[in-house]
């Protein structure tokens, strides 16, 4: 059994799972008999080519044109700006600050 991977859901996205019964002619993607759109696309390709009829095509296009419009805020240099070395070194494990264990005498007020 070959399983449908139409991508589904809305707040978590999973794969339709649904035994598949074609294969998209422009992907090869398998597809079950709900995904099929009326151009015989699977919907990613059918959003692809603006065919939004499907109400899975026309739910592939809202995620790739939501996708298409952040993607415009993480390439700009201004959204990073913001960032300065401090805050980047925390994802980079070689910059972190060192660590003072050692002892600083008797009248160190937080050593114990």
């Amino acid at each position: 059994m070959t399983p449908c991977t139409v991508t589904t859901g809305f707040f978590t996205l999973g794969k339709c799972g649904v035994m598949a019964v074609a294969g998209c002619p422009a992907c090869q993607r398998p597809l079950c008999a709900g995904h099929i759109t009326e151009s015989g696309l699977c919907p990613e390709c059918a959003a692809a080519r603006n065919q939004v009829g499907h109400p899975a095509a026309a739910a592939a296009y809202r995620r790739r044109m939501h996708r298409h419009r952040t993607a415009g805020e993480y390439q700009d240099a201004g959204w990073y700006a913001g960032f300065d070395a401090y805050d980047r070194s925390a994802f980079d494990p070689g910059a972190g600050a060192q660590q003072d264990y050692l002892d600083d005498g008797d009248d160190a007020l937080v050593d114990s």
